[in-house]
């Protein structure tokens, strides 16, 4: 096996430590840099280095992706620190991170004076997924950061779509996770009127997989509903901040999205409720509690 060079990666979250995991399996060394420093720490193995230091991870590195919390961690590391100033002209810059328009606009503006490339780009899957080699990664950039990351990108996944050359990847991310919120919110509410109306779970969702409704979601999901697990895949809170990213989008280019407004009060709901860190199946709980039914998990 030919020499693979190192790719630096800020943000050690589950996504994260998702991609370390394939990228040790393929062999690439990787230095990996947190904020907290114990989440890198504890990806730590032969072909991974835990930085410290910001700038130091990301100096001599080829490649570095980001992949952080939401627009203010972003411009705060990548530009705050002085992390993209740190990288050598030529260097690649991808950035995962599910963000507002104009906090990727800032980095590419700074990525640009640089003389860095700069990708965009959105991870459709769980931390499972990703590390399965099944994610979906929207990218939007230009051609030459297309093709500088093919290697790089290969080794997470062979599902990726370009869908255009500045923020396209930002906003379909946005539209997906906005689709994703408004599905969960039906089925929770389908859910419970077939619950309350005296037809078990299961059936209802066995009865849906055969008919036209059928769907990638509810298979995906239809394990945990049956099984009324609420451990997170993906948190109420992250799909709120999404669908709230979403909204200001919407309203940025003058288009009102009423159902998607009532689908953000729902998860404004079930966090307020204390179901924030639950996965964003917490929904089904909350159709519960407004129609007065017994609450998963809740009494029991």
């Amino acid at each position: 096996m030919k020499d693979q060079a190192d790719v630096a990666l800020l943000g050690a979250g589950k996504m994260g430590a998702a991609l370390v995991e394939r990228w040790a399996a393929a062999g690439r060394p990787v230095r990996v840099w947190n904020r907290t420093p114990e989440k890198a720490n504890a990806l730590v193995r032969p072909s991974v280095t835990a930085m410290p230091d910001v700038r130091a991870a990301v100096d001599g590195c080829s490649v570095v992706v980001s992949i952080l919390t939401d627009g203010h961690a972003l411009r705060d590391v990548l530009i705050g620190l002085g992390t993209v100033a740190a990288m050598k002209p030529g260097t690649l810059l991808i950035d995962f991170s599910t963000v507002d328009v104009p906090s990727s606009e800032a980095v590419a503006t700074e990525a640009a004076s640089r003389g860095v490339l700069y990708l965009r780009g959105g991870v459709s899957g769980t931390a499972a997924v990703v590390t399965a080699g099944n994610a979906g990664l929207l990218l939007s950039g230009p051609g030459q950061a297309i093709a500088a990351a093919g290697p790089v990108l290969d080794e997470i996944s062979a599902h990726q779509v370009v869908v255009g050359t500045g923020e396209e990847s930002r906003i379909i991310k946005l539209a997906a996770n906005m689709l994703l919120a408004g599905t969960m919110q039906v089925v929770a509410e389908a859910v419970v009127m077939a619950e309350s109306s005296g037809v078990p779970r299961g059936v209802v969702l066995d009865a849906l997989d055969s008919t036209v409704m059928s769907s990638k979601f509810l298979t995906y999901k239809g394990s945990a509903l049956r099984s009324r697990d609420y451990d997170a895949t993906f948190r109420t809170a992250d799909l709120r901040k999404d669908v709230t990213l979403a909204l200001g989008q919407a309203a940025g280019v003058g288009v009102p999205m009423p159902v998607t407004e009532n689908v953000r009060a729902q998860l404004d709901a079930a966090c307020e409720q204390g179901w924030a860190e639950d996965d964003f199946l917490s929904l089904v709980r909350l159709a519960q509690r407004l129609a007065d039914q017994p609450v998963d998990g809740v009494g029991q």
